[in-house]
């Protein structure tokens, strides 16, 4: 009888030793349980942005930079401050690789060497930018 016990019991381990293994695989874990599915995620979604759309908040951002250095000492602070509103709008409405895309060319702008002639036109332009998209 007691034979029969021991092989009851070594039969139940190896039971369990080939199912534990398997019930945990497929066992859900606790931070999945509450865990959002990947379409339930309420993050927005950036805008598709096209090559021909960051080339265009490049050039615009030269151009705000230009506009930075040509201006005045007193007012070239203010006009950093306004390049960075309307790199938050175009975070916020466009995402963040586009307003890297538009940050960066600000700053191209102000530390590249340029024909200071032009500093009317960039002036101007950075003037009619700032009419259309600025938040103020």
């Amino acid at each position: 009888m007691k034979s029969h016990r021991t092989q009851t019991v070594a039969l139940f381990f190896g039971v369990l030793t080939w199912t534990v293994p398997a019930v945990a695989q497929n066992a859900t874990k606790p931070a999945e349980i509450n865990a959002p599915k990947p379409a339930e995620t309420n993050a927005p979604k950036p805008a598709d942005t096209s090559q021909d759309f960051l080339v265009g908040l490049r050039r615009i951002g030269v151009m705000a930079g230009q506009a930075v250095e040509c201006s005045p000492d007193t007012e070239k602070q203010g006009k950093i401050a306004e390049a960075m509103d309307l790199a938050n709008q175009i975070a916020i409405h466009f995402g963040l690789k586009a307003a890297f895309n538009y940050v960066g060319a600000v700053g191209y702008g102000s530390g590249h060497p340029f024909d200071k002639a032009g500093c009317a036109q960039s002036i101007a332009g950075w003037k009619d930018v700032l009419a259309r998209y600025s938040s103020k």
